[in-house]
């Protein structure tokens, strides 16, 4: 059976991927996205990966630098959308939360067979129903 290629944004230390080695899925990190100097040194030790296969910051990352992968998870910045945040909601370009707009472009583009969210359960609460729901109209019309 042929690895699952895996790109992972807002990696943090890779609790995606550490679920994947528990579920035994045969994967292959083809590249990651992370901005803390100790996620990523922590997330090279965890996942036994090099440095280079991190992208940066996922804002700025141009997707023909991304290597083709079956499956993107994502677990985009919750402060704004969490009780115990601001609140200021996923506002493209204004709001850290807004950083989803770039995962979802990458997702986009890129045409994995497979995306997988993580966000906070205020995300499909009342405040922010609209945007959730927005959030699954954009990834059902790109297929």
């Amino acid at each position: 059976m042929s690895k699952l290629k895996l790109l992972s944004l807002f990696s943090g230390i890779g609790a995606f991927e550490k679920a994947l080695s528990r579920l035994k899925v045969n994967y292959e990190i083809v590249g990651f996205s992370e901005i803390d100097k100790w996620a990523i040194t922590s997330y090279c030790a965890i996942h036994n990966v090099d440095k280079n296969l991190n992208l940066g910051d996922v804002s700025k990352i141009n997707v023909e630098d991304i290597p083709n992968c079956d499956l993107i998870t994502y677990g985009f910045p919750c402060t704004d959308i969490s009780v115990a945040g601001k609140q200021k909601g996923i506002i493209h370009g204004k709001t850290r939360s807004g950083l989803l707009y770039d995962a979802l472009r990458i997702i986009n583009t890129k045409k994995p067979k497979y995306a997988i969210a993580e966000n906070v359960k205020n995300l499909v609460g009342k405040r922010f129903k609209d945007d959730f729901n927005n959030l699954l109209k954009e990834l059902s019309d790109m297929g």
